[in-house]
């Protein structure tokens, strides 16, 4: 299960950081497209604090969440870890192993 879990943590953060990557790259693309359209100084000056905070929040998300979502995998797949090794065992397969020590 708890691999499960980290493979859509690896799946999830790859997704958010190509999806706000698009997401930044079709906004200044259009954004670029309105100015060289109307070529309007006032324009520039009025959208372009708002152009600038959604490309931060935009990149802040991009890079946030799939570097928490990376870190999150890693403590999963440490806890996992150790559960793999103790999985139980049939009572033949016990007294195999004790018998070949």
């Amino acid at each position: 299960m708890l691999d499960s879990f980290a493979r859509w943590l690896e799946q999830t953060g790859s997704q958010v950081f190509w999806t706000c990557s698009l997401l930044l790259v079709v906004i200044d693309v259009a954004a670029a497209a309105v100015v060289f359209q109307t070529r309007s100084r006032e324009l520039v000056n009025r959208w372009t604090g708002r152009v600038l905070a959604i490309n931060a929040l935009l990149l802040g998300t991009g890079l946030g969440v799939p570097a928490a979502m990376y870190a999150t995998r890693v403590v999963v797949s440490a806890m996992a870890s150790p559960l793999r090794g103790s999985t139980p065992q049939s009572p033949d397969a016990a007294r195999a192993a004790r018998r070949e020590k």
